[in-house]
């Protein structure tokens, strides 16, 4: 017992966060992420199997490929289907094969992804699937974790904040699919705060964080080509936040200058990016539940200008929860959005109240581009919010965006009374609890199921011993345990101070901002 009691609380973090993620893996079919039938088709075809899983078709823009591959989402555009469309049980025959043009053949996303999770392909869809799902999660843990060890203690409270606040629900739901915007998200909102700990730290620690930076590049760069593009902008951030008429800043910075031009190659040999800057064109085949309501007559030239301009923050809260998950078929009770909207609100009011003048800067630049990207690629395609441009494109931009409003240039500590300290895991957890419900119940038997217990009418789930409730309570305790644990960690409770005519000692040369005995990074 006495072993037990000198571990640290914060030390079941991981495995807490583990739990917590490892539920949302289960709390969806394979195929269930957005164009997960593209991004799975290209893994196989980047594998080991890919001669006999990937052989050429009659255009060099198709491949042929299982029928399972092809069709493994056939639940999507139906909020009211389960999946038992898929079947019982996984099996799948190279001889049932069809010709497609949904694969990353003409190279319109970067490779590096589907290399990685080519690795793990196999004739078995789901295991393999759910092999390559794991092992984001178990990335994504890995890097935070590092990182919270690494990093000096100023930076610890960003990284935190930066994942808690804007993670739920549309980045766990992405952590636990087969879509490379985990990657996106995963490498933009870890590099950054790498690269910022590179500049200070020294010997071994400087190169676990040199290290960790060129990993989180190499996954933004390598999964999207706008994740590239954020890559980079959060390298220009954190230069303008140290720039320094110092050599050994110059040595520092020959590191994110070469990094950067990695993810500039990988932004310019994307043919998602060149799309991308022209604009779309089209509709979406189907908008986002809660979308605005679009004009009835047509707007065109300043009229979609001006309408996508008003409406650019509803892409932010789509993050939050404010459009449907999934193919943008699982929509979301407002209660999860306005839950983790105030968080978001509450904690970054506070990390505005730590402001300098380069944090103002680079708050600014980053909030011009979350304005500006959405609305110049709208309106390059002639379309509106709600087409198109989805809220997880953005995900990685709104993560960092979280972190960098933290941002303290000292060690000292948020403090928060109890009842706040309460709100903010309440909301945080309470969300988290009911987006992973709703999710879950859309696949298990489709939105039609009013009960709230899982298991009533399942029409969909793995084979195992384990059911949906029980994944739902675990997954959602461990996350409020975890979401506990963590503020608890770093922001400490207020407490009353003597005031002067109580004859408290007052140092009035020490500044406001400033731990003792710590001096101010700038």
């Amino acid at each position: 017992m006495s072993r037990l009691r000198r571990i640290p609380l914060l030390a079941l973090a991981p495995v807490l966060a583990l739990l917590a993620l490892t539920a949302w893996v289960f709390a969806s079919p394979i195929g269930a992420g957005p164009d997960d039938d593209y991004h799975l088709v290209s893994s196989w075809c980047a594998g080991p199997t890919a001669e006999e899983t990937c052989a050429p078709g009659e255009q060099p823009s198709t491949r042929v490929v299982p029928v399972a591959l092809n069709d493994i989402e056939c639940f999507a555009y139906d909020p009211l289907a389960s999946a038992s469309c898929q079947g019982e049980v996984w099996s799948w025959s190279v001889n049932e094969v069809v010709e497609t043009d949904r694969g990353n053949f003409l190279g319109a996303y970067p490779p590096v992804y589907y290399a990685v999770m080519g690795a793990l392909t196999g004739p078995d869809i789901q295991a393999a699937a759910l092999g390559m799902r794991v092992l984001t999660v178990v990335l994504f843990l890995a890097i935070t974790t590092a990182l919270f060890l690494l990093l000096p203690l100023r930076l610890r409270a960003p990284l935190i904040w930066g994942w808690l606040i804007t993670t739920v629900p549309l980045g766990v739901f992405l952590l636990g699919t087969n879509n490379p915007s985990a990657w996106a998200m995963i490498g933009v909102g870890s590099s950054w705060l790498a690269l910022l700990g590179w500049f200070d730290a020294t010997g071994r620690r400087k190169a676990g964080l040199g290290a960790l930076f060129v990993v989180g590049v190499l996954m933004a760069a390598g999964s999207r080509g706008d994740a590239a593009l954020y890559a980079g902008l959060g390298i220009v951030l954190v230069l303008l936040l140290t720039v320094a008429r110092r050599r050994g800043f110059w040595l520092d910075a020959i590191l994110p200058v070469v990094m950067g031009l990695v993810a500039l190659a990988f932004f310019l040999s994307a043919r998602q990016s060149q799309s991308g800057l022209a604009g779309f064109s089209g509709s979406s085949e189907v908008p986002a539940v809660g979308v605005v309501t679009e004009p009835e007559q047509a707007l065109s030239g300043f009229g979609i200008f001006a309408y996508n301009l008003l409406n650019v923050p509803f892409l932010w809260s789509g993050v939050l929860g404010d459009w449907a998950l999934g193919w943008l078929d699982t929509s979301i009770p407002p209660l999860v959005s306005a839950a983790t909207t105030a968080a978001f609100v509450a904690i970054g009011f506070v990390g505005l109240g730590r402001m300098w003048g380069r944090k103002a800067l680079v708050l600014g630049l980053l909030v011009v581009t979350l304005v500006a990207l959405p609305v110049y690629v709208l309106q390059a395609g002639g379309d509106l919010i709600g087409e198109q441009v989805q809220p997880r494109y953005l995900l990685p931009l709104i993560v960092l965006l979280g972190g960098m409003l933290m941002l303290a240039r000292s060690a000292r500590p948020i403090t928060f009374t109890l009842v706040q300290r309460f709100v903010i895991v309440a909301s945080l957890s309470g969300a988290n609890f009911v987006a992973l419900h709703f999710n879950m119940r859309r696949y298990i038997t489709g939105i039609d199921g009013a009960s709230v217990d899982l298991d009533t009418g399942a029409e969909w789930w793995w084979a195992g011993p384990i059911g949906p409730n029980a994944v739902w309570l675990l997954g959602s305790v461990a996350y409020a345990l975890l979401v506990w644990i963590l503020v608890r960690s770093i922001a400490r409770p207020s407490i009353a101070r003597p005031s002067i005519d109580e004859g408290a000692p007052v140092d009035s040369s020490a500044p406001r901002d400033q731990a003792p005995g710590m001096p101010i990074t700038r």
